[in-house]
């Protein structure tokens, strides 16, 4: 006595599968696909016509499978759209006739469309995990020809890729193949070095339309001293990744977010470089001011999109650099409300009613104290991590890595230049090491090494910008 009902609506992020999964289940069935931008792209008339041809196409048996619904039942409602959501209605209630409609924004899709009398039923595909993915790149790569090719780096190494993503990651590395194969006259097999080579160029569907961190080849490791404080990174950051079984048997939630505080050329945005380059998770960068929109409504969309961009491609780090610019403290500003809501929709995105799952969210700045002690409680930015000045062994591991590339002559002592350079930062090292590159190339454009002497000349411009009253009143603020 029930009647034959079959209206189902699949979600999930662009690129995940899902017309593919519906079309795995149709089979053989007899089926038509209607593409929903390019008919929403026609007049309103149009619109319905074709949609009424391809339900009266089944002849009562069969699916009718609509991608990307939302092109063409978009959620600001249209004349035309209660034409179509009728034909519909009466495509679902033919029996032995089904309607399976996809999309990757269900909230920009008509209501109406989930009511009980049509697609009833939601199902959602989320993003793959990393054993998902390598069991997608086997797939992928069944019948490629490999030479020690190691899958699990590459599912490690490719947080919020779909199966989209891998494929054309795969393409390319094909490609590369193909190209030595060529040079070298042999026959094509695919390498890990090909794989990894793709990772430098393809970028997942989900981070297209943001801006890409440029971390280069850093690791953690080229980070000199600071052991606390990358200590303290590893746990929050890269253990729930890498041991996510620790946290489920110990029942507890990792840490939510870090705020790092120092003073200003420290190594806060180097650290956070540094920890993007491990590959494992994708990172999403935000300057202070960025989120700010003078129009009602405009800066909590941002706030919104950027943390469904993090779970989309998750998992995911959102940096927040000059976080102190982005949440002042509340009830303090003059521009319109617009920093106090920002403020909020940051607060309940980090801590509301929908979880965050597999997104860590990194705050850097160095007044501390300029921002809404809301902000800083536990499930949101909860550890305090104090990036301190360099002392004498820091300052020789930072000039150590900042003049691996710059020839230095002999005379050229590093561990007692370092002891020397009290209150300098590590921006201040580096700038230093340059400048006396620059020193040599203004004494002779041929010079082929720096000298102690292009040093000493560099020093009597690059003076220390650590003032120690801001330095100890950081170093209080925390303890």
């Amino acid at each position: 006595g029930a009647s034959p009902h079959l209206g189902v609506l699949i979600t999930g992020p662009g690129g995940v599968g899902k017309a593919t999964l519906a079309r795995a289940v149709i089979a053989e069935r007899a089926c038509v696909v209607l593409d929903g931008p390019s008919i929403g792209a026609l007049e309103a008339s149009a619109r319905v016509e074709r949609v009424t041809a391809a339900v009266d196409e089944l002849t009562g048996s069969g699916v009718l499978m609509i991608t990307d619904v939302d092109a063409l039942l978009p959620s600001d409602p249209e004349p035309a759209s209660t034409f179509v959501l009728d034909v519909l209605r009466r495509a679902v209630d033919t029996p032995g006739l089904a309607l399976i409609a996809t999309t990757a924004h269900p909230e920009a899709t008509d209501p109406r469309l989930r009511g009980q009398d049509l697609c009833d039923r939601e199902l959602t595909l989320t993003l793959p995990d990393a054993a998902g993915r390598k069991g997608l790149l086997e797939h992928l790569l069944k019948k490629v020809p490999q030479d020690d090719v190691d899958l699990i780096e590459i599912a490690s190494r490719t947080p919020g890729f779909v199966v989209a993503d891998l494929a054309a990651l795969t393409r390319e590395a094909a490609l590369r193949a193909a190209a030595r194969a060529s040079e070298n006259s042999a026959a094509a097999s695919l390498t890990q070095d090909d794989l990894v080579g793709a990772l430098q160029v393809i970028r997942p569907l989900s981070r297209s339309g943001s801006e890409e961190l440029a971390i280069g080849s850093l690791s953690l490791e080229d980070v000199g001293d600071m052991v606390e404080t990358k200590q303290a990174l590893t746990e929050a950051v890269l253990w729930p990744l890498r041991h996510p079984d620790s946290f489920a048997r110990l029942g507890i939630e990792p840490p939510r977010g870090v705020l790092l505080y120092g003073p200003p050329g420290c190594g806060k945005t180097f650290l956070v470089r540094a920890l993007a380059s491990s590959g494992q998770l994708s990172v999403h960068s935000v300057k202070g001011a960025e989120l700010m929109d003078k129009w009602v409504g405009s800066s909590e969309k941002a706030v919104r999109e950027l943390f469904q961009r993090a779970r989309d491609s998750a998992p995911s780090l959102i940096f927040l650099d000059e976080v102190d610019a982005l949440v002042p403290r509340r009830g303090q500003s003059s521009d319109s409300g617009v920093g106090d809501r920002v403020v909020a929709a940051l607060l309940t995105e980090l801590d509301g009613v929908e979880p965050l799952r597999d997104v860590v969210v990194l705050g850097a700045t160095n007044r501390p104290d300029l921002i809404d002690p809301a902000l800083l409680r536990p499930g949101r930015l909860e550890r305090l991590v104090f990036v301190p000045p360099p002392d004498s062994d820091a300052r020789v591991d930072i000039l150590k890595a900042s003049g691996k590339s710059i020839p230095l002559a002999e005379d050229v002592d590093l561990e007692s230049l370092a002891r020397d350079l009290d209150g300098y930062s590590a921006a201040d090292c580096a700038a230093l090491l340059r400048e006396a590159a620059l020193t040599a190339m203004r004494r002779s454009m041929d010079a082929a090494a720096v000298t102690a002497a292009d040093v000493a000349t560099a020093r009597a411009t690059v003076k220390p910008s650590l003032d120690p009253e801001q330095v100890a009143h950081l170093r209080a603020y925390g303890s």
